[in-house]
């Protein structure tokens, strides 16, 4: 960082930066700059939205709030987002926030259990908030926010229907009473987590045009995935649900799937899909051979009877995990063929290497 500006707060840097860059050049203000979103570090956004060239300023303004944050006592974690910082606050006992309503902070994820005190969220203009283990009594508290992103797992409040009041994109309401998503109907909702939720198959009739990205179903009475197909699922989490039939999916650009522990057999609607990550545990699958040309890294297949090995060697696997089990010769074959940065199975220690693994299970 520039001389001058390393002993700023946080908002006198932002004013000293607006106007010119540090050759003197003149710029727009910086907030515009992180309008505009030269560099977005926030998971949420696209890898394809991120511009290949990095504004130093970006790098100049985070540091600069979490030196301030710090100074001001409080444990935090600073990331970029279009329009703003986000804030990961650590520490439960942390100072007022009204100490830092001057710094251009536009999320709040609260890493604590227990909620905020919520009058003082006013003085921000706030597009996401995260509460970790939220106590949340009422969602029509959240009303004097324009909310982008939502996650209040556990909360109490059942008041879903105030959530209509927001534009949201990404929303989680794991282990809450949620059993209808009517109040999502004119949202550009595209990431949505539910698990061990009251939601059913019938939940989703009033979002069928909906474009979802990222599903977490997990533990939900979902027996039917035909609301989803042709939507652009990335990520989607169907553990623990009744879910026979993949075909819904054949077309989706589905990268990430976690499915223990559900009824499907037949892995063939995937096979089209750009997977990288698979988790099969606890479904009755017989056969990967459908899976033998996608491009999947990870894959857990630990107590699956699986006896052809052979669709692996045509995999770009990095990751594997397998029962811990005495194996065929011609199966312990395949798995030493594999080019493998990791091989384990459940409980195995973390830092267990490949070789270790093989030679444990020659020993059966």
């Amino acid at each position: 960082m520039h001389p001058k500006w390393h002993s700023l707060g946080a908002n006198e840097f932002i004013q000293s930066y607006n106007g010119k860059t540090q050759d003197g050049d003149k710029i727009a203000s910086i907030h515009e700059i992180i309008y505009e979103g030269i560099m977005f570090e926030s998971s949420m956004v696209n890898q394809k939205q991120k511009r290949k060239e990095n504004h130093p300023v970006f790098d100049e303004i985070r540091d600069s709030c979490v030196r301030e944050l710090r100074m001001k006592g409080f444990e935090t974690e600073v990331y970029l987002l279009p329009g703003g910082v986000g804030v990961k606050l650590l520490n439960s006992n942390h100072p007022s926030l009204v100490q830092i309503a001057h710094l251009p902070i536009i999320e709040f994820d609260f890493d604590y259990a227990g909620s905020p005190s919520i009058e003082h969220l006013a003085f921000f203009q706030l597009k996401g908030i995260r509460f970790s283990q939220s106590k949340l009594q009422y969602f029509s508290d959240l009303n004097q926010f324009s909310l982008r992103k939502l996650y209040s797992n556990g909360a109490q409040a059942t008041d879903f229907e105030s959530l209509s009041n927001h534009q949201l994109e990404e929303l989680s309401l794991c282990k809450t009473d949620v059993a209808e998503l009517n109040f999502l109907n004119c949202s550009p909702i595209n990431s949505l987590f539910l698990s061990n939720s009251g939601i059913t198959d019938s939940s989703f009739n009033s979002l069928k045009d909906k474009k979802f990205e990222r599903l977490d179903l997990f533990r939900c009475e979902i027996s039917d995935l035909s609301h989803f197909a042709g939507a652009p699922l990335e990520e989607l989490n169907i553990s623990g649900t009744g879910i026979e039939c993949l075909s819904p999916l054949s077309s989706s650009p589905l990268r990430k799937l976690e499915m223990r522990a559900t009824k499907v057999t037949d892995l063939s609607p995937l096979a089209s899909c750009p997977l990288e990550i698979l988790h099969l545990p606890g479904s009755p699958i017989k056969s990967l051979s459908p899976l033998a040309y996608c491009p999947i890294h990870e894959l857990n297949i630990a107590g699956l009877e699986i006896d052809d090995f052979s669709p692996l060697l045509n995999m770009p696997l990095k990751k594997l995990i397998v029962s811990n089990k005495k194996y065929e010769a011609h199966q312990v074959s395949i798995l030493e063929d594999l080019e493998l940065s990791s091989l384990t199975s459940p409980g195995s220690p973390v830092d267990q290497k490949v070789e270790d693994f093989l030679e444990n299970i020659a020993n059966y």
